[in-house]
């Protein structure tokens, strides 16, 4: 997986978690989007393409790298 996207999540509940959006170029040919507030919490949505990912995004005030 290639990450394309770094960046944290600056208001609401998830404030503070950590936000990557990983291209799965060779199993799904989709997009990964991994919300982490640690090693061992958070939860992972997988999108077949971008405009899904910048949909599901949208819920959420990114400080992006």
């Amino acid at each position: 997986m290639v990450v394309i996207k770094r960046g944290i999540i600056r208001e609401g509940e998830y404030k503070g978690w950590r936000v990557e959006v990983d291209f799965d170029e060779s199993d799904t040919g989709g997009y990964y989007i991994y919300i982490i507030k640690s090693p061992t919490e958070g939860y992972d949505l997988w999108c077949k393409d971008m405009p899904l990912v910048n949909g599901e995004l949208e819920e959420f005030d990114v400080k992006w790298e």
